[in-house]
C-alpha cells in the first residue's frame, strides 16, 4: 500500500471539504435540500476549514521541498 505524506493528506482533506460544501450549497440553490441558516453556516464553515487545511498542506509541501534543495 502506498504511503501518503501528511501534506498530501491535508491537501486531499481540504479539497474534499471544499467539494462537500460546494455540493451542499448547490443542492440548496436547486431545491434538493431545504434552505436553512444552520445548513448555510455549516457549508460556509466546512468551506473555510477546507481552504485553511488545504493551504496549510500546500505550505508544508513547499517548505519540505525547499529543505531538500
Amino acid at each position: 500500500m502506498a504511503k501518503i505524506g501528511r501534506e498530501k493528506a491535508e491537501i486531499l482533506i481540504g479539497a474534499l471539504l471544499l467539494i462537500f460544501s460546494f455540493l451542499i450549497s448547490l443542492f440548496m440553490v436547486i431545491d434538493i435540500l431545504e434552505k436553512s441558516i444552520i445548513l448555510s453556516i455549516f457549508a460556509f464553515s466546512s468551506s473555510f476549514a477546507g481552504l485553511a487545511i488545504g493551504f496549510h498542506g500546500i505550505y508544508g509541501l513547499i517548505l519540505s521541498r525547499r529543505k531538500r534543495e
